[in-house]
């Protein structure tokens, strides 16, 4: 890594830090006016990169999200959230020789998101259409190793590119369908979620490389 990109990575962490420092004081002030609502939105799903190169699959991934949504008197709602997004994909391979039965790598691409969008509400059913930026804080491999003899092995280490650099800075478009009831003063959320990275994750790769991912969404709403 060249110094000149040292320097701009660290430049853009302390952005970042100062982002995020910003984000959760709005976030709380916000949620101290009766006009705006507070939501937490967790959801398991299932990602993947586009471009096949060598046996890729979907993962198990999922993403966090703290909401602010502010309560216009019309039918279309504001919201900013920042959260972590946690994407990627797994390859699967059988082996069948040297007592190894099958080899699974996942791939985990971490990201810090802020997202910006709108909500429109029709009796219950909303829809919440989001552009991201996100902030990759870190690229993991696990190696899953399982034996004949029904040993398995776990190893986790930092992602390595025959070529190139991880993109820093992600642009992902994020689209939720989703269903809000109430128990008391408490919204409740369910739905379906899904996103796609608009810029690769690695510039100069071979592949494609635009991470996307799709599942359900569950929440709660103050």
């Amino acid at each position: 890594m060249t110094l000149d990109r040292i320097k701009s990575e660290t430049k853009i962490r302390n952005y970042i830090l100062l982002s995020v420092f910003l984000s959760v004081y709005t976030l709380v002030l916000t949620g101290q006016n009766s006009r705006y609502a507070f939501s937490l939105e967790y959801s398991p799903h299932c990602s993947k990169i586009t471009d096949n190169f060598i046996s890729e699959k979907l993962k198990i991934s999922h993403n966090i999200f703290l909401k602010s949504e502010y309560i216009s008197n019309g039918t279309i709602h504001p919201v900013f959230g920042i959260g972590f997004l946690n994407t990627g994909e797994k390859e699967t391979n059988e082996i069948g020789t040297l007592d190894i039965e099958e080899v699974i790598i996942k791939h985990h691409y971490n990201y810090l998101l802020f997202a910006f969008g709108v909500s429109t509400k029709v009796q219950g059913f909303y829809l919440n259409p989001e552009l991201g930026m996100g902030y990759n804080i870190s690229n993991k491999m696990m190696t899953i190793t399982q034996y004949s003899n029904g040993k398995v092995e776990k190893k986790y280490r930092d992602e390595d590119l025959f070529s190139g650099e991880f993109n820093s800075i992600s642009f992902p478009f994020l689209l939720s369908l989703g269903y809000e009831f109430h128990i008391g003063k408490v919204g409740l959320l369910s739905g379906l979620k899904g996103y796609y990275g608009m810029n690769k994750i690695v510039d100069d790769s071979p592949r494609k490389g635009h991470y996307y991912g799709f599942g359900l969404f569950l929440g709660i709403k103050l």
